[in-house]
């Protein structure tokens, strides 16, 4: 009997040891488990830190958007402010992707017309161009000069070498009234012992003074030929003329608008009755017309270029290009004032400005 119930104590024993050692193989998995599930959680946490900074970046845009499109609509389209061009494009693709996504949101909540619609695309590339350049004038300091360093540099010794030659001469006159430390300069860098060698130091500053101007004059002249050359294969007709050098001189500019204001201000009614027009219409038969898609304007904005001087509403063709947002809602409009025949006046006018032409011989 002691035998059975000290090896049914065993047997109980073991099965008890086995239990633990199973528990503690399930804790030590399940905390693997937990430490695996512990990078996704990271992740997952990121990706939504990320949305929500997203987000708020959206929101904070589309307020902007929306405080200066009720400003621009205060304003006449013909009394608009040009927009500045945007002079830092790393930002660009940025700010254009939130600018869409908050005109996104804005256009799917109103329904606007096409003048309603331009407010929007004006007071979008308004905030746009002031996220980009900064608000405030921009400042000339930061435009880079095009004229290359090396002849900057050139020009200001030219400059600062000219000056000597008349320090050397009142040197020679023995005239006290030049000033002292330009004479101790000059008398230490040419070392000169005897006045009879002044005359050969300035003939020597001359030839140095000429042989910079040289240099520098064959630059401009060879900066010259290139630009004919390239504008000779690109433009033949403004290169002939940029040659001639002769402009029509403007005496009365105030006659000239007037003539011209009366050709194209005047609204007239043409004659539909004619003959020869009626002999179109039969001849020729009416085109079939068909919607205008948002490819269609795509396109046609992807030939444009990206500076041109804007129309009347002020808006580059680089705003219109970035704002991808409105080009279905731009095609539906268009659609809808062909078939309803009502459009609005500053769609149709245009600005023209008179520059005189040089003299043809």
């Amino acid at each position: 009997m002691e035998v059975e119930e000290i090896k049914r104590e065993l047997q109980e024993s073991q099965r008890s040891h086995l239990e633990e050692r199973e528990e503690e193989k399930l804790e030590h998995s399940g905390t693997i488990r937990d430490g695996e599930q512990k990078p996704n959680a990271a992740s997952t946490t990121e990706e939504e830190t990320e949305i929500h900074q997203q987000r708020n970046q959206i929101y904070k845009l589309k307020e902007k958007l929306e405080s200066t499109y009720y400003q621009v609509t205060q304003i006449e389209i013909d009394k608009r402010p040009g927009l500045q061009k945007m002079q830092n494009l790393f930002k660009i693709k940025a700010i254009t992707k939130t600018a869409n996504e908050a005109m996104e949101e804005i256009l799917d909540r109103k329904d606007l017309n096409i003048t309603e619609l331009n407010h929007l695309i004006y007071a979008a590339a308004t905030v746009i161009t002031e996220e980009i350049n900064g608000t405030g004038e921009y400042k000339l300091e930061t435009q880079r000069s095009k004229t290359p360093l090396w002849v900057r540099c050139t020009q200001g010794s030219i400059n600062d070498i000219r000056k000597e030659p008349s320090v050397l001469v009142e040197i020679k006159r023995d005239n006290r009234k030049a000033q002292n430390i330009k004479r101790t300069r000059l008398l230490k860098i040419c070392i000169i012992e005897k006045k009879e060698n002044l005359d050969q130091l300035i003939e020597k500053i001359k030839h140095k003074v000429s042989a910079k101007t040289q240099r520098l004059s064959r630059y401009r002249k060879r900066r010259n030929q290139y630009y004919q050359n390239k504008l000779f294969r690109t433009d033949c007709k403004k290169f002939y003329n940029c040659l001639r050098q002769t402009y029509l001189n403007v005496k009365n500019a105030q006659e000239v608008e007037n003539f011209w204001r009366e050709i194209y201000g005047k609204e007239l009614q043409h004659n539909g009755e004619v003959h020869w027009i009626k002999n179109q219409y039969q001849q020729n038969p009416s085109m079939e017309w068909s919607p205008v898609c948002e490819k269609d304007g795509t396109e046609a904005l992807r030939t444009t270029l990206n500076w041109k001087a804007p129309g009347r509403d002020q808006i580059p063709n680089f705003g219109l290009k970035q704002l991808t947002a409105t080009h279905k809602h731009t095609a539906a409009l268009f659609n809808k004032l062909i078939e309803e025949d009502q459009i609005p006046g500053w769609l149709t006018a245009g600005v023209t400005f008179l520059i005189p032409k040089k003299l043809e011989y």
